[in-house]
């Protein structure tokens, strides 16, 4: 069995032009659409049986919208999709929409501090991640660009240490072009997980499997960032890692049905 924990999904009528801005901020061409059609019909051809979707808010009224559509796709797909929810650190009464996040049946929450502005550990971040605890809902979190201080290991590790009780997934291997970094930074710390969106195409695989066991495989999922790269292609590069058959059902599904249920 296999479960993507990192999928981007779009409503058809922005798709195309959300997947490209997706390329142009990364310099990357991408080839898919970011549709939930395509999505579903990538992740069959790899043999993917559940995908965490979710799709980030850059502004605060972006949210009630994205999190109706999640839902929605989540109806569409019974079985299939595991919904997180949208969130920013502006969202007015934010204590009442989390409420409607965990009542909603929402199973964590997705942050981009990169796309959205905010750098992890300054206070209006800090209080949303207090909050995001506090509802007991694991989040989600593009973490590392060297261009930019948003998410880099630093503020990773500063969030964890000043919310000891939040639940956080680390993407990209826990800091994106910074990988090394992300492990001496962050390995080991309670609470935290990471995905291997975005990573593995960048890596050596002895590289990838040094990473990989720094936080052990317990703490690993497979994530493929979809639409950004190809499912297939991705399960591809991570069955090429000399991993042991254990850690690879770990990662592939093991960690993410412990977490996320």
């Amino acid at each position: 069995m296999k479960i993507d924990a990192h999928v981007h999904i779009y409503p058809d009528k922005i798709a195309a032009k959300a997947a490209k801005g997706i390329g142009k901020f990364y310099d990357i061409t991408i080839h898919h659409d970011g549709s939930i059609t395509q999505m579903i019909a990538e992740e069959d051809k790899a043999g993917v049986s559940r995908m965490v979707a979710h799709s980030v808010a850059t502004t605060p009224t972006q949210v009630a919208h994205i999190n109706e559509f999640i839902m929605g796709a989540h109806a569409e797909y019974p079985g299939r999709l595991i919904p997180f929810a949208a969130l920013h650190p502006d969202t007015p009464d934010m204590e009442n929409v989390l409420k409607g996040i965990v009542a909603a049946g929402f199973k964590g929450v997705k942050l981009h501090p990169d796309f959205q502005e905010f750098q992890l550990d300054e206070p209006r971040a800090l209080r949303m991640f207090s909050m995001i605890a506090d509802a007991g809902l694991p989040v989600l979190i593009h973490t590392g660009d060297y261009r930019y201080d948003y998410s880099n290991p630093p503020r990773m590790a500063h969030l964890l240490d000043e919310i000891p009780n939040l639940v956080a997934i680390g993407a990209h291997l826990g800091g994106w072009s910074v990988y090394d970094e992300a492990r001496k930074t962050l390995a080991g710390r309670r609470n935290f997980y990471v995905d291997t969106s975005s990573a593995l195409y960048a890596l050596k695989p002895d590289h990838a499997v040094e990473l990989i066991r720094a936080f052990g495989a317990g703490r690993v999922m497979f994530g493929t960032d979809y639409p950004m790269w190809t499912p297939a292609e991705e399960v591809e590069r991570f069955d090429a890692l000399p991993l042991t058959e254990a850690e690879r059902e770990q990662i592939y599904h093991g960690t993410a049905e412990e977490l996320l249920g």
